[in-house]
């Protein structure tokens, strides 16, 4: 496949215009080929309108240049309720399957697909294959679907290209009444199971392994469900917004006989939440919610025995580009309801998790969660840091992770005995 990147237009007055305005359409970076752009998707779509993407074909070489268009864009669409799903874009059939472009001509080209069923609300779009950045879209699926109406072929003086190579074995489908575009037959439509679209990630998902004294290894297991799917993503009601969340997180101890876990935590909770609840000021950039009821035990008897319940609100505020690098400081204030087993918890553990983020989608995430007893100088740190792991090992999917602790609390067993400081390196599924 050919090279991306911006073309450098003939620096007539008008051609100039027609650069910036292309410019300032781009929402995903240029890839690696140095002739070919993705310029951003629609900033929302509505009821069953198929997802487009554009691809910029560019000529800033002198002479003519013949560039292959690639069959299909493939990308990773994801939100807080659908697990990260590939979806291939198809070129449309009245497209070529190659351009011929003079110097200072472009040439835009549509990819399609229809969007799963069960999908909902903010969606992620991640282009793969492409160095290009993280965009998202707003899906209302209770608003009428509009037209996807076809561009009109610019002209040879506008810089459109005069040259093309109709596509193989296909036949060039006419715009249909109305101005309504063809897709390809051969769109692939993705593949979903609408019970696990209700499931997505909720706390981060890893394995790790660290020594200090013996060896050991932590892992957490944690996901939420999505009760209600409301047609209307803004919808704010308690029904639509409405999750249950499941968390394990575990201690195995590696060097002792038989190996045992030498505790396991199980935190259900019920809760509401709204990842944006559309609130702006000029010192942040979005307000996310969650609130609701929590339980958390470690499922033995007697004085190993410990449970608490919790009824908790937690603001989520983002600060700077979600799709750059950016902070995210999310704050878990919780009231205890009850901790017969654990009564002094609070001296150990505090009334708040303190959560702070800062990364980059495609990128370094680092993420601290802050502890400070009511006692003394009581409390935890505890620190993720995670990269993506196909960015290392192309086709791979999933993260890096490396994690410090120290401080009280590790598990609910020792709440109230300080830890040996741990450093652990693993394999992350999903995280903040």
């Amino acid at each position: 496949m050919p090279k991306t990147n911006l073309a450098t237009f003939a620096p007539s007055p008008l051609r100039a215009i027609q650069v910036s305005a292309v410019a300032l359409c781009l929402a995903m970076s240029s890839t690696a080929r140095a002739d070919l752009s993705l310029l951003q998707p629609p900033r929302a779509l509505t009821g069953s309108a198929p997802l487009q993407l554009t691809l910029l074909a560019t000529q800033d070489a002198p002479g003519h240049k013949t560039i292959k268009l690639p069959d299909e864009i493939v990308v990773r669409i994801s939100n807080d309720d659908f697990k990260p799903t590939l979806l291939h874009l198809k070129r449309t059939a009245i497209a070529p399957t190659q351009v011929t472009l003079a110097t200072g001509q472009f040439r835009r080209i549509t990819y399609s697909a229809a969007l799963p069923k069960e999908l909902r609300g903010t969606v992620r779009i991640e282009a793969v294959d492409w160095d290009a950045s993280a965009t998202t879209i707003v899906l209302d699926r209770a608003a009428p679907a509009e037209p996807m109406v076809a561009a009109s072929p610019l002209p040879a003086s506008d810089g459109a290209a005069t040259s093309t190579t109709p596509p193989t074995g296909t036949t060039a489908a006419a715009p249909a009444s109305g101005g309504m575009t063809t897709v390809s037959a051969d769109a692939i439509p993705p593949t979903t199971d609408a019970e696990f679209a209700r499931i997505s990630s909720n706390e981060p998902m890893y394995i790790a392994f660290g020594k200090n004294g013996d060896a050991n290894a932590r892992f957490q297991l944690s996901f939420k469900f999505h009760i209600l799917k409301p047609d209307n993503p803004s919808s704010k009601s308690f029904l639509d917004n409405l999750y249950f969340g499941y968390t394990q997180l575990s201690i195995w101890d590696l060097e002792a006989q038989s190996a045992p876990f030498r505790d396991s935590n199980y935190r259900p909770s019920l809760f509401y939440y709204i990842p944006d609840t559309g609130a702006r000021a000029g010192w942040f950039t979005s307000l996310g919610i969650a609130a609701g009821i929590e339980h958390e035990s470690n499922g033995k008897a007697g004085s190993d025995s410990r449970s608490i319940n919790t009824v908790f609100v937690k603001p989520i505020l983002t600060f700077g580009n979600p799709s750059e690098y950016h902070w995210t400081v999310a704050p878990k204030l919780y009231a205890y309801l009850e901790k017969n087993d654990n009564p002094d918890i609070q001296n150990y553990r505090g009334y708040m998790d303190l959560l702070v983020l800062w990364g980059k989608p495609n990128g370094w995430q680092i993420g601290a969660t802050l502890r400070k007893g009511m006692k003394r100088n009581y409390g935890s740190v505890d620190v993720q840091v995670t990269y993506p792991l196909g960015k290392l090992i192309p086709g791979t999917g999933g993260y890096i992770w490396l994690g410090y602790f120290t401080g009280y609390g590790e598990d609910m067993l020792d709440y109230n005995r300080h830890s040996p400081s741990q450093v652990r390196i693993g394999y992350s599924v999903f995280r903040w």
